[in-house]
């Protein structure tokens, strides 16, 4: 059934039966991956997953249903189950409905390209990435994984105040993941490249040799004796480490004083060196979108600004809370989730230092590429992490051999200020992304 149809069943339904206020959130999710092993198709598999969520007001209370059929046998159901759980609601704060922005932005999320893509052609790019990552080099014992998505989605948001909202996105992602071995030591090393537009803007042999070049250069990594060294977070580690603490920004944190940020409006809290931004609009990123998951606009946010704290991510109810508009950053995680709080594609603003130049300007000191244990070893609302670690040590401006069996620890707080370099490499990859960062000083225990 189509959903709009649905939804207009369901809303004159819902009328009939007594509610005053409703909304559909609908969302439908469907790909493609192809993965190989040694010349083969290891699995080809096709997924479709979705469905439909009710908001519903009945005697002044909200109540809440979800389906995976979108099919009119449900409607009764979903406001039968809404009206039961509005019945058994004790907060005192109840969800309002949007109606919706002045404007949205026009963004390009979707292309017929891609969906339009061969399936030989998932099967070729998968075969030529395991391919050149065995002939790049002697030391790749095996491909533990080469494979290909395309993937398609659709949302919609729709209320009886007049909101609606709709979205279609697309992406193609190529990965692999290998295993080098020398002698006794065996380490990995994985890449990933993505486009959301052309299958062929992908260089699907460039993904395996980055990947052989990962796990290559970590061979005979050995530890090194615990200090305090000048550390480089290479720009995948740097986006690691601050996607852990991206709730420090959250309003809805800030309110339940699980933020350190709290009452730190309009004062340094980073370095002056230091931007940090908000960004759905910036055409292909992997997080780009019009709209969050209650209708809001989105927009350009900057949070931190050469170092001063600008402001929180808003929903609906904590924009209300503060007085303020909604910041466009309302959340949900997937059609059964509840409304929260989450950046689209938050990054901290690239500086112009190469990362070769950061290593050259280092006398001694350690460049991180990987973070390990990362629920267990960072506390979002004091700042503290200790985390297990990969990298490589410096010694006079140049690597000087791979390090593992360490732990990095730190605050992010600290951190914050206390970035010396900011590097120019920033690359998109999701939600919360970082150039490579140079810090003054973190303890790093060894042998």
């Amino acid at each position: 059934m189509d959903v709009t149809q649905f939804q207009q069943q369901l809303f004159a339904k819902g009328i009939e039966s007594g509610c005053s206020n409703m909304e559909i959130y609908y969302e439908q999710v469907r790909s493609t991956t192809v993965r190989v092993s040694k010349g083969e198709i290891d699995a080809y598999t096709i997924k479709e997953s979705g469905g439909l969520s009710f908001r519903g007001e009945f005697a002044g209370k909200m109540g809440y249903a979800y389906s995976e059929q979108i099919d009119e046998r449900v409607i009764d159901y979903l406001i039968d189950e809404a009206r039961n759980n509005a019945e058994v609601m004790e907060s005192e704060e109840n969800d309002e409905l949007f109606a919706g922005s002045a404007s949205y932005p026009e963004l390009t999320t979707y292309s017929e390209r891609l969906n339009h893509v061969a399936p030989q052609a998932l099967i070729d790019a998968a075969l030529e990435m395991e391919s050149v990552a065995v002939e790049a080099d002697s030391r790749i014992a095996m491909v533990r994984s080469s494979s290909v998505t395309i993937s398609e989605s659709e949302v919609l948001i729709a209320n009886t105040r007049g909101l609606d909202c709709r979205a279609k996105y697309s992406s193609a992602v190529g990965s692999i993941s290998v295993v080098a071995r020398d002698a006794a030591d065996t380490t990995t090393g994985e890449w990933f490249d993505f486009s959301l537009q052309d299958f062929d803007e992908i260089n699907f042999a460039d993904i395996a040799r980055k990947s052989v070049q990962e796990a290559v250069s970590k061979l005979n990594a050995d530890t090194i004796a615990s200090d305090n060294y000048p550390v480089i977070f290479r720009n995948d580690a740097a986006s690691t480490l601050l996607n852990a603490y991206t709730t420090i920004f959250s309003a809805e944190a800030v309110d339940k004083d699980f933020s350190r940020l709290k009452g730190k409006l309009g004062e340094q809290v980073a370095g002056s060196n230091i931007t940090i931004v908000d960004d759905p609009l910036i055409p292909h990123v992997p997080a780009q979108c019009a709209f969050d998951a209650e209708g809001h606009a989105t927009r350009r946010n900057e949070i931190i600004k050469e170092g001063k704290l600008l402001t929180f991510l808003h929903n609906g109810k904590t924009a209300k809370k503060s007085g303020i508009d909604s910041t466009g950053h309302a959340s949900k995680g997937g059609y059964r989730g509840k409304i929260g709080i989450a950046p689209h594609n938050l990054y901290v603003e690239p500086g112009t230092v190469t990362l070769e130049k950061m290593i050259a300007g280092t006398g001694r000191g350690l460049m991180i590429v990987q973070l390990q244990g990362l629920h267990a070893g960072t506390n979002a609302v004091s700042g503290e992490f200790s985390l297990s670690c990969i990298g490589f040590l410096i010694e006079a401006g140049k690597v000087k051999r791979p390090v593992n069996q360490i732990t990095v620890s730190g605050n992010l707080f600290n951190v914050l200020n206390e970035i010396e370099e900011v590097g120019n490499d920033l690359r998109f990859t999701g939600k919360c992304n970082s150039p490579s960062l140079k810090i003054k000083s973190l303890t790093i225990s060894g042998a």
